[in-house]
């Protein structure tokens, strides 16, 4: 974790030091951005096996002012693992399909006149999960659903004044599932790589 974190640091100074000077150019203020984001990780989890996760999202949001939105996101996630399950002596799979639809308000804090800003995200958000989890003689699917709510901060350059690069880490959630009614709270110490994302923005 300590490790990510540095790199995200050290990738946030290189971009300070290197755009310096074309910072200094006033870019016209937009209201509403388009936006598409992508996240992946893939790890070794135990008895042998690995997990991998993959989300893509579009969102749009609303410039009600300067530097405060209201917008919404379509995600969609992919989750699989593979373990080796040593009681039958071969492999079992579990995947997952998630969907997401999340509303959330955007509050921008600019930099060197609003070439790099800053912003912070909180959202609610609704999923709907499919699981298949495959045994080497069965298989079972089942579906769920469920609620929660997250805050994320990130970084936005615009490279030209219609179109921005972003990239955000989700720092807390909260989850909450009404098939198995169970919560969930998650933040910065537990999190891992599947939670940095990046993303390119349309402005218009």
């Amino acid at each position: 974790m300590q490790r990510l974190l540095s790199v995200f640091c050290i990738g946030c100074l290189l971009l300070f030091t290197h755009f310096t000077a074309s910072a200094q150019e006033q870019l016209p203020d937009k209201r509403n951005l388009i936006g598409a984001g992508l996240s992946f990780s893939s790890s070794t989890a135990i008895y042998d096996g690995r997990t991998n996760n993959l989300t893509t999202s579009i969102r749009y949001a609303h410039y009600l002012r300067k530097n405060l939105a209201l917008g919404a996101a379509i995600s969609s996630g992919r989750y699989s693992f593979d373990a080796f399950d040593y009681a039958v002596n071969d492999y079992e799979t579990l995947k997952s399909n998630a969907y997401y639809f999340s509303p959330f308000v955007r509050f921008d804090m600019p930099l060197w006149q609003n070439r790099l800003l800053i912003f912070n995200e909180l959202g609610v958000s609704g999923n709907y999960l499919e699981t298949a989890h495959h045994y080497p003689s069965s298989e079972d699917t089942h579906y769920s659903w469920g609620l929660g709510a997250y805050y994320s901060p990130g970084l936005m350059y615009r490279l030209k004044s219609n179109i921005a690069f972003q990239v955000s880490y989700g720092l807390v959630s909260y989850g909450y599932s009404g098939t198995y009614k169970s919560h969930s709270v998650d933040v910065v110490s537990t999190r891992k790589l599947k939670d940095l994302a990046f993303g390119v923005n349309f402005l218009f």
